[in-house]
C-alpha cells in the first residue's frame, strides 16, 4: 500500500469540502461510518451540503468486521457514486481499501484519532487478492487532541515502531541496504516521542504522531508487522492496538535474548519445516502456502561477522527501550478505559512465545526472528 497524505485538521467541514470539491464540483458522494459515528459523520458532510451533491449514507453496525464480505456494501453501491468519504477509525479504513480493490473509486478518510492502522497507511492487502487503492487524504480531527482513548493505540504505535526500527537496521546492516531516513525515524521523532517512556501529554504525542506520518519514511514489513497481523487475523483482540502493543512487549524481549547470545555460528535451521507445519495449522493454510516461501532462501556466511560487528550496539538500543518499556505499557494502559485490565484477560503468554518461536517461516531472510533459527 503506498503512501497518503494524513494531516490535522481544526476545520472538518471545510477540509472534506475542499477534498470533495477538488476532485468533482457536484454528484454522488458515500458516505462510510460505524452506527456509533454516523450523528459525527453527519456533521462532517455538513460542509458539502451547500453544493450539488446526492449523499447517500453506508453505515455499518457498531462492532462490524472489516473483510471480503462486509466491504461488499461499497463494492456494489450505487455505480453513480464517485467519490467516497470514510469517517471513523481503522475498521472503516480497512472497509474502503478492501473495496478498492474491486471498485474503481476514490476516497478519503476522516477520523478522531492520530493513528488510522499504524501511521500514515491503509490496511494491507494481500497482494494476491489485488492492490488497494490508496486514500487521496487522510483527515485527523484536531478538535479531538483531548479524547484520552484513541491515545492508548497512539503510544502502542510509537512503541511498534520503535522496536520495528531495531530490526529495520538489523536488516539493513546484514542487506547492505543504507536508510538516510533512519536517524530522522529515530532521534528526531521515535525517540523525542518516547522520551523516558511517560507518554501521557496528549499534544506531544498527536504533534509527534503526524510528524511521523508525514515523514518519508520507507515502509518495512517487520516480524513485528507480521505477528500484529497474526494476533489480529487469529481473534486474540478485535483491537490491533492491543495487537500492537502485546507483539512489540513479546519481539523486543525475543530480540534481547537473540542478541545476547555472545557464542554464535552459523547451522542450517533443522526444525524449518516444523514451524512450517505449526504455522500452516495455526492459520489453516496448507503448508505449501508456507513452506514455498524459505525453500529458498540462501544464508550467506558473510550475515555471521555483519551480526558480530553490530549485535552489542542493537542490543545496547533493546536494553534502553527494555528500561522504558515499563513507563511506555503502563501510559498505554491508562489511556484505555479500563486501564489495561481486559490485556491480561485476553491473551496467554504461552501462545504468544509459541507464535514468535514459529514465526520465522513468514518473515524477512534476515530478520531477527529467521536468524535467530540459524545462530
Amino acid at each position: 500500500m503506498e503512501k497518503y497524505l494524513t494531516q490535522a485538521s481544526d476545520n472538518i467541514k471545510e477540509s472534506v469540502a475542499e477534498a470533495c470539491s477538488a476532485v468533482m464540483p457536484g454528484g454522488h458522494v458515500g458516505v462510510c461510518c460505524q452506527s456509533k459515528d454516523r450523528d459525527y459523520a453527519q456533521n462532517v458532510v455538513e460542509g458539502i451540503s451547500t453544493f450539488e451533491y446526492k449523499i447517500t449514507f453506508i453505515e455499518y453496525p457498531d462492532g462490524a468486521e472489516a473483510n471480503d464480505d462486509t466491504s461488499l456494501d461499497i463494492v456494489g453501491a450505487d455505480d453513480d457514486i464517485r467519490f467516497f468519504v470514510g469517517v471513523g477509525d481503522c475498521v472503516i479504513a480497512s472497509m474502503l481499501a478492501l473495496a478498492s480493490v474491486r471498485r474503481d473509486m476514490k476516497y478519503i478518510l476522516v477520523t478522531y484519532s492520530p493513528d488510522i492502522n499504524g501511521v500514515g497507511y491503509s490496511i494491507d492487502i494481500d497482494e494476491r487478492k489485488g492492490k488497494a487503492i490508496a486514500p487521496m487524504r487522510a483527515f485527523v480531527d484536531a478538535k479531538y487532541l483531548n479524547c484520552p482513548y484513541p491515545y492508548a493505540d497512539v503510544v502502542a504505535s510509537v512503541f511498534s515502531h520503535r522496536v520495528t526500527l531495531i530490526e529495520k537496521k538489523y536488516v539493513n546492516y546484514l542487506s547492505r541496504r543504507f536508510d538516510e531516513n533512519l536517524l530522522l525515524e529515530e532521534e528526531n521523532i521515535l525517540d523525542a516521542i518516547i522520551g523516558d517512556g511517560v507518554m501521557n501529554d496528549r499534544k506531544k504525542l498527536f504533534d509527534g504522531i503526524m510528524r511521523y506520518a508525514a515523514a518519508d519514511i520507507q515502509k518495512f514489513k517487520s516480524s513485528h508487522f507480521v505477528m500484529t497481523k497474526l494476533l489480529k487475523e487469529l481473534s486474540l483482540s478485535s483491537s490491533i492496538g492491543d495487537c500492537r502493543l502485546l507483539s512489540a512487549i513479546t519481539l523486543l524481549k525475543y530480540f534481547k535474548t537473540v542478541l545476547s547470545v555472545e557464542d554464535f555460528h552459523l547451522t542450517i535451521p533443522i526444525d524449518i519445516s516444523s514451524k512450517c507445519r505449526r504455522l500452516s495449522k495455526l492459520l489453516g493454510v496448507d503448508i505449501s502456502e508456507i513452506i514455498g516461501g524459505v525453500k529458498d532462501r540462501k544464508y550467506q556466511g558473510k550475515w555471521l561477522y555483519i551480526h558480530s560487528e553490530y549485535r552489542e550496539d542493537l542490543l545496547g538500543e533493546v536494553l534502553s527501550l527494555e528500561e522504558k518499556s515499563k513507563n511506555i505499557i503502563k501510559s498505554a494502559k491508562r489511556f484505555m478505559p479500563d486501564v489495561g485490565y481486559h490485556l491480561g484477560e485476553d491473551f496467554d503468554s504461552n501462545y504468544l512465545i509459541e507464535l514468535i518461536y514459529n514465526l520465522s517461516p513468514i518473515t524477512d531472510d534476515c530478520s531477527l526472528v529467521t536468524m535467530a533459527d540459524i545462530l
